[in-house]
This record gives C-alpha cells, sequence and structure tokens, in this order.
C-alpha cells in the first residue's frame, strides 16, 4: 500500500522506515504468527512499530495538558497507556492512591513496567493485560476485587479515568466511553487528550476532512493498529452523560481545527 510521507502524514513519525523493521523483526521472532493469525501478528508489529516511534510521538501533546494531567489524584483508570511514554506526566504520585493501567498489548509491558519506576509509581501502579471495552475491562477490574461484590462499572470506583491519544484504536468506541463513564465516581473526572474527526462544518476545513478520509480509505487503520481518523469522540462523551443531564463541568480546548489530526484536550467532570 501507499505510506503517507513525512511531511502530510497523520502520525508523522510513522514513517515507512520505522514500520520496515517492526514488521521484520515479528517475522522474524513469530514466523508462525503471519500464516496461522494475522490478526495476531498485525498487533504483535504494531506494538513493536509503537516501541520505536512511541517516544516521538508523546512529544506530540498540546501545551497546558501537562497542567491537567497533573493535578489528577485518587484512584485513577489509565487507559492504553502503551509502552508508558505518557506515565511521566502524572508528576503528583503523592496525590494518587492506586493506578489501573489497561493495556492489551502485553509486548509494550516491559517497557511500561519500567516507565512506571521512572515516574515514582513502581508501587501503585497495576497494569493489567486487558482492553478498556467492557467485556474486556470488567472481567479484569473484578478479577483485581476493583468492582466489589456487583462486578459492575456502572458503580463508579474511580476519581479519574486518563485517555490520552488511544479513544481513536478502541474497540467500540461508544460502548467503551459509556463504560468508562460508568467507571467514574460522582464528581470524578475524565481527563483526555485525543485526535478527533475534522469538523469542516464548523472550525475545520474541507481539506483536512478530505485527507482523513483519504488516509482511512488507503487502509490507515489497518496498518495503525486499528486507529481512525474520523471519530467523533466529544459527540460521544457528552452522550455519555445524558443519562445523567449531562456533566457538570466540561473544560475542553480543540487545537489544529484544520489538520489531518485535530486535538481535543481537557476533562469532563461527572455530576455528584
Amino acid at each position: 500500500m501507499l505510506i503517507p510521507s513525512e511531511s502530510n502524514a497523520p502520525y508523522p513519525y510513522v514513517t515507512p522506515h520505522s514500520r520496515l523493521p517492526a514488521v521484520l523483526f515479528t517475522v522474524i521472532t513469530s514466523p508462525k504468527l503471519l500464516i496461522t493469525d494475522f490478526q495476531a501478528f498485525r498487533h504483535a508489529a504494531f506494538a513493536k512499530l509503537w516501541l520505536i516511534v512511541g517516544k516521538n510521538c508523546a512529544q506530540d501533546i498540546p501545551e497546558g495538558f501537562d497542567s491537567i494531567v497533573g493535578t489528577v489524584s485518587g484512584s485513577i483508570l489509565d487507559v492504553g497507556p502503551g509502552a508508558g511514554d505518557q506515565v511521566f506526566r502524572f508528576s503528583h504520585p503523592e496525590n494518587i492512591t492506586a493506578v489501573y493501567g489497561v493495556e492489551p498489548a502485553v509486548d509494550m509491558h516491559g517497557a511500561l513496567a519500567e516507565n512506571i519506576k521512572k515516574a515514582g509509581l513502581g508501587g501503585k501502579y497495576k497494569i493489567l493485560t486487558c482492553g478498556a471495552e467492557p467485556e474486556s475491562l470488567v472481567p479484569a477490574l473484578a478479577k483485581e476485587g476493583v468492582l466489589g461484590k456487583e462486578n459492575s462499572m456502572g458503580r463508579g470506583v474511580f476519581d479519574e479515568v486518563v485517555c490520552i491519544r488511544v479513544l481513536c484504536g478502541v474497540p467500540k468506541l461508544e460502548e467503551t466511553i459509556n463504560g468508562l463513564y460508568g467507571c467514574l465516581k460522582p464528581g470524578g473526572r475524565i481527563v483526555l487528550c485525543e485526535h478527533v474527526v475534522n469538523d469542516y462544518q464548523k472550525e475545520g476545513s474541507i481539506v483536512g476532512r478530505a485527507l482523513q478520509q483519504f488516509y482511512m480509505a488507503l487502509g490507515w487503520s489497518f496498518w495503525a493498529g486499528g486507529c481512525e481518523l474520523t471519530r467523533d469522540t466529544p459527540g460521544l462523551l457528552m452522550k455519555a452523560a445524558k443519562q445523567d443531564g449531562g456533566w457538570a463541568e466540561i473544560k475542553l480546548k480543540r487545537v489544529d481545527e484544520w489538520s489531518t489530526i485535530p486535538l481535543i484536550f481537557g476533562y469532563c467532570v461527572k455530576k455528584s
């Protein structure tokens, strides 16, 4: 397939030069997967790719987001920490009682554990080998004894849910967001930084939206670990809170609205 160049790719660090060694390394280390389970092979290759480019991509965070993440406290659900290149943003570990990191890519767990130690969260951070969708997350949290007797995410067990450039790739986005909303305690926050669909009818641009659709048509999602460029994450966040009459507080900011990867960042507070 055609691969976007460094100058216009949705993720500028995901280039042919970085993809090739990840794929070749996976072929060498897991040759049977290529034949017996191509989906598993694809995800393993993407995990190795992310170990190569993740540190650079982690730098592409809007100014002002660190000051928000630095205020997280209490019990936290960290969704999709990957290799842990964003964990350092939890800059006040003394305010944190426990973190549960939801990361299905086992190949990243070693690097994640190292970054957890560097961030001073070694005794507080638990890595869970599961996805963020309810059918995967609920059993994992129940096994850890987090959900209590009801084994339901609707109870509200976390003070904060943190999502940093992960919701673009989770399966069943609406179901996942609804589940994460249920995880929050009354008064809890979802803190996020995510790339979203280019809303060209408002503050976006028709060129940016067209490029998003072009990359998706070329198979971007297939080769980028399930990442989708056209997700209406803000709309689904608003929909998830409708059952309670909306969010108590919404502090979300858009940046690079014109581009192929417009971002939203900030937080939403659940009603008490």
